[in-house]
């Protein structure tokens, strides 16, 4: 049976709003189109290259808010990680497409299987969504719409599987500092979230 993705029209999804970047989840409920306009699509090259539809990722990123620490991983640089675009990049966010499996309630569901697929933890709280992330400039991004969200947990988390070359928590400057070295690449959207996590691991 093919893998499949849930998508939405472009010109739906933007109809009555279009964004790059961040835009806070209160400011539009994109949530509510996806879940009226969704359907499916076999995945392969020919969707990644398909402009007119908007493959929907949830895109979770754990804190630890009271230690004023981020989860960030380095996605593994073989065929480990079946993307060859994002190979070996930074990222913050843990996400993937929407299957036809999760289709009870698409975009939680996806968000609670991709995080217990991707990381380790003695228990999954459920993520909250804080936004979305649009980006028309990269060859991955502009097919992929984020649905962005947080885990808040002081729980010990690791890497859940070979996909990831490495993850753990970081304090705001040692991340920082892996991004001020020029051997280090972070992922597009991560680099559009990094400033909202940052004013929330500081609004304390």
């Amino acid at each position: 049976m093919p893998r499949e993705a849930l998508v939405v029209k472009r010109d739906i999804l933007f109809k009555d709003k279009h964004f790059e970047g961040f835009l806070k989840a209160q400011e539009f409920d994109f949530i509510g189109v996806i879940l009226k306009n969704y359907f499916y699509c076999e995945r392969g090259d020919k969707l990644e290259h398909d402009m007119s539809l908007q493959q929907i990722i949830p895109y979770v990123i754990i804190i630890n808010k009271k230690a004023g620490k981020v989860f960030a991983y380095r996605r593994a640089s073989d065929e480990k990680y079946t993307e060859t675009r994002l190979r070996n990049k930074w990222s913050l966010g843990i996400g993937g497409h929407i299957e036809r499996k999760d289709d009870k309630d698409p975009i939680e569901s996806g968000m609670m299987r991709e995080l217990k697929e991707e990381v380790k933890m003695q228990k999954y709280p459920n993520p909250k969504i804080i936004g979305y992330i649009n980006d028309d400039k990269g060859d991955v991004e502009k097919v992929h719409f984020g649905v962005a969200a947080i885990v808040d947990t002081e729980q010990e988390v690791s890497k859940g599987d070979e996909e990831m070359a490495h993850g753990e928590f970081y304090t705001l400057e040692d991340f920082e500092n892996i991004l001020a070295n020029q051997e280090n690449e972070l992922e597009g959207w991560s680099i559009i979230a990094w400033p909202v996590i940052k004013n929330i691991l500081n609004s304390k």
